[in-house]
C-alpha cells in the first residue's frame, strides 16, 4: 500500500493519518447522533406539550360552542314567550278597555236614571197619594267617574312593547385549512387539526319579516 514503508521506522505514516481521520469522523458522528437524540427528545417533549395545550383549548372551544347553542336556544324560547306574552297582554288590554267603556256607560246610565227618577218623584209630590224623599248622591257618581278616568289615563300611557329583532347564530365562513398544516406529525396517533370539526358561529340580530305568532304554537 505504501511504497515508502521502509523509510518509516516508527510506523506507517499513512496508516497513522488514516487512523487520525477515522477517529475524527467517529467523533463527529458521535456528536451528530447525540445532538439528533437531544433534538428528537426536545421535539417529542414540545409535541407532547402542544398536544396537551391542544386538548385543553379543544375542551374550551367545545364548552363555548355548547354554551352558544344553549344561549341561542334560550334566546329563541325567551323571544317566543315574550311574543306570546305581548299578544296575550294586547288581547287583555283590549278586553280591559272594552270592560272599562261598558262600566263607564253603566255609571253614566245609572246617574241618568237617578236624575230621571228624582225628576219624576218631584213631579209626583202634588198629585200622588204617597211620596218619599229621594236624594241623588252626585258626589259618589263623580268619584266613580274620576276613578275610571284615572284608570283609563294610566292604561293609555303604557308604552307599547314591540319585538322586531331576535337573536340567532350564524355560521362564520372560515378560510380553508392550509395543506402544509396537514404535514404536522401525529401526536399519539392523533392529528392536531385546526378545530375545523367544531362549527364556529357568531351572534347576530335577525330582522323579523314574518309574523312570529305562527311559531308560538310550536
Amino acid at each position: 500500500m505504501c511504497l515508502q514503508e521502509s523509510k518509516c521506522p516508527s510506523g506507517c505514516r499513512m496508516q497513522g493519518l488514516l487512523d487520525e481521520l477515522d477517529d475524527d469522523i467517529h467523533e463527529r458522528l458521535h456528536k451528530i447522533c447525540k445532538n439528533t437524540q437531544k433534538y428528537n427528545h426536545a421535539t417529542s417533549s414540545t409535541m407532547l406539550q402542544s398536544a396537551q395545550f391542544y386538548e385543553a383549548q379543544r375542551k374550551i372551544l367545545i364548552k363555548t360552542y355548547m354554551q352558544e347553542l344553549r344561549y341561542a336556544d334560550g334566546a329563541q324560547r325567551l323571544h317566543r314567550n315574550l311574543t306570546l306574552l305581548s299578544e296575550r297582554s294586547s288581547k287583555l288590554f283590549s278586553e280591559l278597555q272594552r270592560y272599562h267603556s261598558q262600566i263607564l256607560e253603566q255609571i253614566t246610565e245609572m246617574h241618568r236614571l237617578e236624575v230621571d227618577i228624582d225628576i219624576k218623584l218631584r213631579a209626583c209630590k202634588g198629585s200622588c197619594k204617597q211620596t218619599f224623599d229621594h236624594t241623588i248622591d252626585h258626589q259618589t257618581f263623580k268619584t266613580m267617574e274620576d276613578h275610571m278616568a284615572r284608570f283609563d289615563l294610566s292604561s293609555i300611557n303604557q308604552e307599547p312593547f314591540t319585538l322586531d329583532k331576535k337573536i340567532k347564530l350564524q355560521p362564520v365562513v372560515r378560510p380553508p385549512v392550509s395543506l402544509t398544516y396537514r404535514k404536522i406529525p401525529l401526536v399519539r396517533s392523533r392529528l392536531l387539526t385546526k378545530f375545523e370539526d367544531i362549527e364556529q358561529n357568531q351572534v347576530v340580530l335577525d330582522e323579523l319579516l314574518d309574523d312570529i305568532s305562527n311559531s308560538g304554537g310550536q
